[in-house]
C-alpha cells in the first residue's frame, strides 16, 4: 500500500523537471530581449554594465520563482505525506476493527454467517462450520442452496427478500434433525446509499429451551386438570352445603339459629366467589392476546347482567384493542360494580377517545362515587365490600398487554374508570 501511495510523488518529478527546463529557456529568452532593449534604448551603456543589470534582474526574478516553486513542492509533499499517514492509521484501525469483530463472531456459541443478496456466503464463524463439519473453503462464495434442500432454500430466500424490502430484522424458529433453532436475519446497510447489501444470520440452538417449555406445558396441564377437578368437587360440596343450610333455616324457628345459618350462607357464597376467582385468575395469560372489538365485547359482557341502561359511545364500535381473551371479564366486572353500588336504577356509560397517542376507554356510572382515601387501595386483592377480587382481576387481565386502569371520578358524582391503552395495542377499523 505504501508503494502505491508514493507513486504519485515519483511520477510528478519528470513533469517538474520539464517545467523548470521550460522556465530556464524562457528566462534566457527574457534576458536576450532585455539585453536587446537596453542596447536600443541606451546605446551608450557599457557591456559590463548591461550584463550586470541583466544578471541582477534575472537572478532576483529567478530566486523569487524558485522560492515559490520549491515552497509549493514542499507543501504538496507534506500533504501527501500526511495523507499517507492518515491512510495508514485508518487501515490500522480497520484491521483492528476487523480483528475485534472476527474475535467476537468466533467467541459466541451461536452460528453466525453473512450472505449477499444472491444468497452466496460471505462470512462464516467457526461454530457454524463445526455444526456442519465443513471447512471455510467449502462454504465461502458458495450459494446457500448447495448445502440445503430446495424447500429450505426457498423459505430462506423469502426471508432474505423481506429483510431487503423492509430494511429490518426477520426472525423465525425451525426444526432440523430433531433440534430446534431460533434464526434472526439482520440487514447489512450501506451507509452511502442506505440500501441493504447483505444479510447477517444469527442462529441459536434452542433445543433445551424447547424441551423445558414442553415439560413446563405438561406440568401446567396437569396442575390445571387437578385444579379443575378440585374446584368442581368443592363447588358441588358448596351447592350441597347451601341446600342443607336453606333447609335448616326453614325448619327452625329460633331467631338466633336463623341468624347464624344466614351468616353461614354468606360465608359459603364468599367461598364460592373465591373459587370462581381462582378459575378466572388461572386462565389469565394462558391463551395468546388477540384483537377484540370494544363495542361487541361490552355488549356481550352485559348479557348476563340486569342493568337497565348501558350506553356505549358510537366511536367504540370502530376500535379494536389487543388484549387477553378475558377482556370481556373486565367490562363485566365494571358493570357488576355499578349494579352493586349505583342504586336501584344503575346507568353505565362507555366512551372512547384518543389522548397523547393512547386510547382512553372510560366507564362511568351514576352511583355515589368512591371516596378519595380508598382510591389507592381500589385495585388491591381483597379490598372492597364484596369479595374484593373483581377490580384486582381487572387490573391483572389488562396488564397482560400493558393496558392500565385508574379511577378518576369525583366523590358524590359517580365512579369513573379510565382504561389507558398504549398506541401499539389499539387500532381503528372500517365499518
Amino acid at each position: 500500500m505504501r508503494d502505491r501511495c508514493t507513486m504519485p510523488i515519483l511520477n510528478e518529478q519528470p513533469a517538474r523537471i520539464r517545467i523548470l527546463a521550460l522556465f530556464f529557456i524562457s528566462m534566457l529568452a527574457v534576458m536576450f530581449v532585455f539585453e536587446l532593449a537596453k542596447q536600443l534604448l541606451n546605446p551608450a551603456i557599457s557591456l559590463w554594465e548591461s550584463h550586470l543589470i541583466t544578471i541582477l534582474f534575472t537572478s532576483i526574478i529567478s530566486g523569487i520563482i524558485f522560492f515559490f516553486s520549491l515552497r509549493s513542492l514542499y507543501r504538496e509533499q507534506q500533504r501527501t505525506k500526511d495523507a499517507l499517514i492518515h491512510q495508514q492509521e485508518a487501515e490500522e484501525r480497520l484491521r483492528q476493527s476487523k480483528a475485534q469483530y472476527r474475535s467476537f463472531v468466533e467467541s459466541v456459541e451461536d452460528s453466525i454467517y453473512t450472505v449477499d443478496i444472491d444468497l452466496c456466503y460471505l462470512l462464516i464463524n467457526a461454530r457454524h462450520l463445526a455444526r456442519h463439519g465443513l471447512s471455510p473453503e467449502a462454504y465461502v462464495g458458495k450459494p446457500y442452496g448447495d448445502f440445503h434442500s430446495k424447500e429450505e432454500t426457498d423459505h430462506f430466500r423469502t426471508q432474505v427478500h423481506q429483510v431487503i424490502a423492509w430494511k429490518r430484522s426477520v426472525q423465525d424458529e425451525y426444526e432440523k434433525d430433531g433440534n430446534f433453532y431460533l434464526r434472526k436475519l439482520n440487514p447489512v446497510i450501506d451507509p452511502d446509499d442506505n440500501e441493504v447489501i447483505a444479510v447477517t444470520v444469527i442462529s441459536s440452538d434452542i433445543t433445551e429451551r424447547k424441551k423445558s417449555e414442553r415439560d413446563l406445558e405438561i406440568i401446567n396441564k396437569k396442575l390445571s386438570l387437578m385444579n379443575e377437578i378440585t374446584r368442581h368437587d368443592i363447588l358441588n360440596q358448596l351447592t350441597a352445603l347451601n341446600s342443607y343450610l336453606t333447609l335448616a333455616e326453614e325448619h327452625t324457628h329460633d331467631l338466633t339459629v336463623k341468624k347464624f345459618l344466614f351468616r353461614c350462607e354468606q360465608v359459603a357464597d364468599v367461598i364460592q366467589s373465591q373459587i370462581l376467582f381462582t378459575r378466572d385468575y388461572q386462565n389469565i395469560g394462558i391463551e395468546s392476546p388477540q384483537w377484540q372489538n370494544v363495542h361487541a365485547t361490552i355488549q356481550h359482557a352485559r348479557m348476563s347482567l340486569k342493568i337497565p341502561e348501558v350506553t356505549v359511545e358510537e366511536t367504540c364500535s370502530t376500535i379494536e384493542i389487543f388484549a387477553d381473551p378475558l377482556l370481556e371479564k373486565v367490562f363485566y366486572n365494571l358493570m357488576d360494580n355499578a349494579l352493586r353500588y349505583a342504586g336501584p336504577s344503575p346507568v353505565v356509560q362507555f366512551r372512547c377517545r384518543q389522548e397523547d397517542h393512547c386510547l382512553i376507554i372510560s366507564c362511568e356510572d351514576n352511583g355515589p362515587g368512591i371516596p378519595t382515601g380508598e382510591k389507592k387501595y381500589l385495585f388491591k386483592r381483597g379490598h372492597g365490600k364484596n369479595t374484593g377480587l373483581g377490580l384486582f382481576l381487572i387490573k391483572e387481565i389488562l396488564a397482560i398487554t400493558d393496558i392500565s386502569i385508574e379511577e378518576t371520578g369525583l366523590p358524590g358524582e359517580g365512579s369513573r374508570f379510565a382504561i389507558r391503552v398504549p398506541q401499539n395495542a389499539f387500532r381503528i377499523i372500517s365499518q
